[in-house]
C-alpha cells in the first residue's frame, strides 16, 4: 500500500501556523518559502519539508531577525546545525533577561519602601508550596527518576530535626560567602573551586552529587525566579557567576 504524503493548502498552513496567508504569499514572491507545487487551478501545496522551513524561519522571525537576514541564514549549514546555533543564542537570552529581572524587581523593591530580605531570610527553609514547585519543575525537566530522588531525600531529611537543618544552612551561608567573596574579587567563574558546595549539595540530597546532576542543577538556579532572586541578593550579578562556575566545574570533574 502506498504511504500518502499529507499536503496542505496555504489556508490550511495558516491556520497551523498563526501565519497569515498573505505573508505566506509574500514568502513565496521572495522566494523563503516556496510550495511544494502549484495546482492547475492555481493552489500552493505545502508538505513536510515546507513545514519545518516555515517554523524555523517563524523561530527566526520571534527574534526580531528581518527576512533578508533570515534569507541569508536558510542558505548556510544544515536544518540542525542552525538550530542548535539559534538555541544557544536564545538561552543565554533568557539568561540575560533573567538578570535584568531580578534587578528590576531589587530596584521595585526598594522604590516602593518593602524591606529587602536579610541573611537569616535567605536561608530560612523554603516554605511547603515552594519546596512543591521545585520539585514539580525538576521532575517535569528531568523525569521520573528524579520523582524518585526527591522522595528519596524528603523521606531523610523528614528524620532530621531542626538542629541538623540549622546546621546544614550555616555551613551554606560559609560556603556562599566565599564564592561571592571570590566572585566580588573578580575571580573567574571558570577557575573557581565548587568542591565544599558541590558536597555540600550531595550531604542535602543523601546520594552523591555527580558532575551531571550539579551541571543541571544550575539550570534549576538560573531557570526559577525564586533562585534569581535569592543569589543576586547575596551580590548582583552573582547568579549568572555562580551557575556558569557549576557548568565550568562539572565539566572539569565528570
Amino acid at each position: 500500500m502506498e504511504e500518502r504524503i499529507e499536503e496542505y493548502t496555504v489556508g490550511e498552513l495558516a491556520r497551523a501556523s498563526g501565519a497569515t496567508v498573505r505573508m505566506l504569499h509574500h514568502y513565496d514572491a521572495i522566494g523563503l518559502l516556496k510550495p511544494a507545487h502549484v495546482t492547475a487551478k492555481g493552489y500552493r501545496i505545502y508538505r513536510q519539508p515546507e513545514l519545518l522551513r516555515l517554523q524555523e524561519i517563524l523561530f527566526y522571525r520571534a527574534a526580531d531577525m528581518s527576512l533578508d537576514d533570515i534569507t541569508m541564514i536558510l542558505n548556510t549549514g544544515n536544518p540542525v546545525e542552525r538550530l542548535v546555533s539559534h538555541r544557544e543564542k536564545v538561552a543565554a537570552q533568557m539568561e540575560k533577561y533573567a538578570a535584568i529581572i531580578a534587578t528590576l524587581d531589587r530596584t521595585i523593591m526598594k522604590l516602593t519602601g518593602e524591606e529587602p530580605m536579610t541573611l537569616e531570610d535567605l536561608y530560612k527553609p523554603f516554605p511547603k508550596s515552594k519546596q512543591a514547585e521545585y520539585e514539580d519543575w525538576l521532575i517535569t525537566t528531568y523525569g521520573q527518576e528524579m520523582a524518585a530522588k526527591i522522595a528519596n531525600a524528603r523521606e531523610r531529611l523528614g528524620a532530621e530535626v531542626g538542629d541538623t537543618l540549622d546546621a546544614q544552612n550555616k555551613k551554606l551561608k560559609g560556603i556562599e560567602a566565599k564564592l561571592v567573596a571570590t566572585y566580588e574579587a573578580g575571580g573567574d567563574p571558570k577557575m573557581a573551586d565548587l568542591s565544599a558546595h558541590q558536597n555540600w549539595v550531595a550531604e542535602m540530597w543523601g546520594y552523591p552529587c555527580t558532575a551531571d546532576a550539579y551541571a543541571k542543577l544550575s539550570e534549576l538556579y538560573l531557570a526559577h525566579p525564586d533562585f534569581i532572586a535569592r543569589y543576586e541578593a547575596l551580590s548582583e550579578g552573582f547568579s549568572q557567576w555562580l551557575t556558569t562556575a557549576m557548568v565550568a566545574w562539572s565539566a572539569k570533574n565528570g
